[in-house]
């Protein structure tokens, strides 16, 4: 012990923490080596069985610092190292991370009055001179030709979006369109549609990096569940503050893809021809007079919407109906014309709920849902409270959610519908099911107060103002009928692309041409969205770091990336294009590729803290309730209007009951958040800069990752057995010496 002033002993540091602190360095160090793509020796691998001597060669673990100056430069770089680091893996390391050819870069030590070229096999030195790279920052990939976007609805303006950002403005979109916003909120939307989920998850400019002075956290101007007119202004004012607008040919179709250059050539490139279009409803017709415009690009992202043809449906005796029968698309109903009437809607999907919802808005009698059997339904709390979760919602607690407005409602358990699939303590769920939740509480105020019934059967036949159903029951005095059947993908886009399969999120396994939609179908335990926001700027985010990073994808692909990512084959008779595929797909297509691809996933390290923060910022707790009564209460003074006799409904959620969902979401998922949102004295969220190389990456902050990251590279010996297969050391699986020693630093006294 040491003295320090006023005669006191300064106490010693206990053995264990020192033991921590050296751990934790030496870690660190492994996850600097592992984020310049070095290959890590873990000297558990070479620790003996208790009572045996080592076996085979033994490798250096210690670290040391290699400093590396470029030849005719300043610029130098200082990296830990192992002393068993390779010459040749760090060549290949700095020709993935900058770039370059491996073949041209080498390594020169100092050896006296001489200088030598290391040999591959070597140990790096600790001093070394780099020939064949010119900088040790990675450099943007420059395409030959403009990238190309298809498409200027949601993910067309987030790409244009993304790439304005860092500045790459040599771009160029297509959209049929008049205007930017997309099929769904263009074509397939009525007058009268809104957002179902909230503005704060479905803003185009969704994530921390794209907020601006002109493009901050939703304010309440925009409100929280915008009509289609306000979603289509927050569509241009996007692309309009991003300044991608002169970039976006409107009122343009890419009628031809022409491939130029074999899959794998480097210089291969897309001849787009692009004929004027206009759309007339829901028909596109292009200018046969006009001359097609040609346009070279090296990358060519595709938004085609997912599915834009109604399933046609035609049933016995709808000529003698004699009411009207319309798609529950666009504003191919009258709705001015529902005054009073009875209509039926054939469907369950949002697109049905939408429906049912506008039509007891202009004045319906009654709305029958006549659907084949009974999908859940999102009230809002539930869908808010999962946007603003910073880790994802366990769908127990989301159908715990559902409960209160189900029994207001007489909706019946959501934990009995058929897609609901869960053990019998109703601890675990995985929800299943062919469509979204639809999501809204007018769905349940309006089964309340009679203005809505569900009839779980399927239609059979039609006679005059009567409908026959299948089980034998009959809906009679019906005036409109509406068919919400589903939608079904063009299979103009796998012609225009010539192809049969999308591999993983790539038309016919062709990297440089992604392809997005909002996929079908609902496949989860836990809930990260309802929206479209996160999986978006996800996709886009990870596809433009691929595209500025091209050996980082020839690196997988040599790795078999294309032969493990699913494959989604075009089926005719289902009338099922290739590039229309489910939910499971995306996210197994999405896990393989980041998994194989990390820094793709490392672009989104903070996502989790800004849709917490934005989501209390801009839809706070009470005003989000607040609205919700206020539209729950409009809705029964309509409704009363109308002429039905209910007592009034109080709204069945309360602050105290969502207080305890947060109780419940902490316990469960080990996030502690409060209702109120993050602390007001909370540090603002800084958009982390790019990790230059031997630099420590930013999920190794977080002390959990590095013991997860410990535990994968002691399972990953493939590099070392391949590159020294007759060393026993790489051959054992024997590993209990770290594990006791995780045990022993876990329970240590000085550490709690």
């Amino acid at each position: 012990m040491a003295l320090v002033e006023g005669g006191a002993r300064e106490r010693s540091v206990s053995p264990t923490v020192t033991l921590y602190q050296n751990r934790r360095h030496a870690l660190e160090n492994m996850a600097r080596m592992a984020n310049m793509g070095l290959h890590v020796l873990h000297p558990d691998w070479q620790a003996a069985t208790e009572g045996m001597a080592p076996r085979g060669r033994m490798f250096s673990t210690s670290f040391k610092n290699t400093r590396m100056k470029i030849a005719g430069t300043n610029e130098e770089l200082t990296i830990p190292v192992q002393t068993c680091t390779k010459v040749s893996d760090m060549r290949e390391a700095l020709a993935r991370a900058l770039m370059v050819n491996a073949d041209d870069v080498n390594f020169y030590q100092k050896a006296g009055c001489t200088t030598r070229k290391q040999m591959h096999s070597e140990e790096i030195g600790s001093v070394v001179t780099v020939k064949g790279i010119e900088t040790f920052k990675p450099q943007k990939h420059q395409w030959e030709h403009p990238t190309g976007i298809i498409g200027c609805g949601y993910n067309g303006i987030k790409t244009a979006m993304l790439y304005a950002k860092y500045g790459d403005n040599n771009f160029v979109a297509f959209d049929r369109n008049d205007k930017v916003g997309g099929y769904c909120w263009i074509t397939a939307a009525n007058e009268y549609s809104k957002l179902q989920t909230e503005l704060g998850s479905f803003h185009v400019w969704w994530g921390q990096d794209f907020v601006t002075d002109k493009t901050p956290y939703p304010t309440k101007d925009w409100g929280i569940w915008p009509q289609k007119k306000d979603v289509l202004r927050h569509f241009h004012h996007a692309a309009e503050s991003y300044g991608v607008l002169p970039n976006m040919h409107l009122n343009s179709n890419v009628a031809k893809l022409d491939i130029i250059g074999g899959k794998d050539d480097q210089d291969r490139y897309y001849k787009l021809s692009v004929v004027p279009a206009k759309m007339e409803g829901t028909i596109m017709k292009e200018d046969d007079d006009a001359e097609p415009k040609e346009y070279n690009v090296s990358c060519l992202y595709n938004y085609p919407g997912c599915m834009t043809r109604n399933r046609i449906i035609e049933y016995p005796g709808e000529d003698v109906f004699g009411g009207l029968i319309a798609y529950g698309m666009n504003d191919d109903c009258p709705y001015s014309e529902l005054q009073g009437k009875n209509i039926a809607i054939l469907g369950n999907g949002a697109f049905a709920v939408e429906n049912a919802r506008t039509a007891v808005e202009h004045g319906a009698n009654k709305v029958f849902l006549l659907t084949r059997r009974k999908n859940l339904a999102s009230p809002r709390v539930p869908c808010w409270f999962v946007h603003q979760g910073p880790v994802p919602t366990p769908g127990k607690l989301v159908l715990d959610m559902f409960q209160p407005m189900y029994e207001l409602a007489g909706f019946g358990d959501p934990w009995e519908y058929w897609s609901v699939h869960a053990n019998a303590e109703r601890t675990k769920v995985n929800i299943i099911q062919n469509s979204r939740f639809g999501i809204g509480d007018v769905t349940f105020i309006m089964v309340i107060y009679g203005k809505l019934e569900y009839v779980e059967d399927t239609l059979k036949r039609l006679s005059p103002q009567t409908m026959h159903l299948t089980g034998g029951e009959k809906i009679e005095d019906v005036y409109v009928i509406l068919k919400s059947l589903g939608l079904l993908g063009d299979f103009a886009v796998d012609r225009l692309h010539k192809m049969k399969q999308m591999v993983g999120l790539f038309c016919d396994g062709d990297w440089r041409r992604p392809l997005m939609i909002d996929a079908i179908g609902m496949n989860a335990a836990n809930f990260t969205t309802f929206s479209t926001g996160i999986g978006t700027t996800g996709f886009v985010r990870g596809m433009k770091y691929l595209q500025d990073n091209p050996k980082e994808f020839y690196r997988v692909r040599d790795m078999g990336v294309l032969k493990q990512l699913p494959t989604n084959k075009a089926d005719e008779n289902l009338d099922k294009p290739a590039y229309v595929f489910d939910v499971k797909y995306t996210m197994s297509a999405s896990i393989i590729l980041e998994s194989m691809v990390p820094k793709m996933g490392e672009l989104s390290v903070i996502d989790p803290e800004y849709k917490h923060r934005m989501y209390h910022t801009s839809h706070p707790i009470d005003y989000f309730l607040e609205e919700c009564i206020k539209d729950w209460d409009k809705y029964q003074t309509l409704f009363k209007e109308q002429g039905c006799d209910h007592e009034y409904v109080p709204y069945p959620y309360t602050k105290e009951m969502i207080s305890k969902y947060f109780e419940e979401y902490s316990q469960l998922t080990g996030v502690q958040i409060s209702i109120e949102g993050p602390a007001k004295d909370a540090p603002e969220i800084k958009v982390p800069k790019p990790v230059d190389m031997g630099d420590l990456p930013v999920w190794a902050n977080d002390e959990n990752n590095l013991n997860g990251f410990n535990q994968q590279v002691l399972k990953d010996k493939k590099w070392w057995k391949e590159n020294f297969p007759k060393q026993n050391n790489f051959q054992r699986a024997d590993h209990s010496g770290l594990k006791n020693m995780d045990e022993e630093l876990r329970d240590a006294p000085a550490l709690k």
